[in-house]
């Protein structure tokens, strides 16, 4: 990323004050980039980008930088405001779980790169200079396999019993629950559960719910489609 000829504006969103200063002092201290603004919340988040411009469509040389978990909302809402406002806008998604729902809905919301936030520095770094010279091309760990597997299980979804399984969930259902529903045992709910988690690369309940109702695979309210 030695194409950067101008200085690159990076507005910080964390609600994490420790973790903002320190990625700040990080990017701060490359010579191409320099900290514009910074945010605690969403809503800080949507003022900085009002402030910045961003949402009348500016945004040439100006990066993004917005962790996913925030107190009010999620900071992919403000990536996908951000990217629908403005194409010459870098974006770097920050995460503390890189997996595929993580991965592809950061893609989904218009992110130039998705960042694990125990990378190295120069990850970091280089994300958010590549973010500044390719904002709509997208970049992340994993994402080769990440679109393999959403592509493989569309054609192969899940069988009847784990969707059974996953739609009892999707409602609110606890394992306890799922199992008097269906007359299965703990352990067994246990390990269709885990085996949804798996095909669907996910890691939680509202990962595999999400992922489920993006597919089709259940409606919003857990009913099969």
């Amino acid at each position: 990323a030695g194409g950067i000829a101008v200085t690159v504006r990076v507005l910080l969103v964390d609600d994490h004050t420790l973790v903002r200063q320190a990625v700040a002092q990080m990017l701060d201290m490359h010579p191409a980039l320099s900290i514009a603004g910074q945010a605690g919340s969403v809503a800080e988040g949507r003022q900085l980008l009002q402030s910045q411009r961003i949402l009348d469509g500016h945004g040439a040389h100006t990066v993004l930088v917005v962790d996913v978990s925030m107190p009010d909302g999620s900071g992919l809402a403000l990536a996908r405001e951000a990217r629908r406002a403005s194409s010459q806008v870098g974006i770097v998604v920050l995460t503390m779980h890189a997996d595929d729902t993580a991965l592809l809905d950061a893609l989904d919301a218009g992110a130039s790169a998705l960042v694990r936030k125990s990378s190295p520095a120069e990850e970091v770094v280089s994300a958010v200079l590549r973010a500044a010279e390719s904002p709509l091309t997208f970049s992340a760990a994993g994402l080769a396999e990440a679109l393999r597997r959403r592509s493989e299980h569309k054609q192969t979804p899940l069988s009847v019993r784990e969707t059974e399984v996953l739609e009892l969930l999707a409602e609110g259902s606890s394992v306890a629950q799922v199992g008097k529903t269906l007359y299965m045992s703990e352990s067994t709910v246990k390990t269709h559960i885990a085996k949804i988690y798996d095909k669907l690369g996910v890691h939680n309940r509202a990962g595999a719910v999400m992922t489920a109702v993006r597919m089709g695979l259940v409606g919003d309210t857990g009913s099969p489609r």
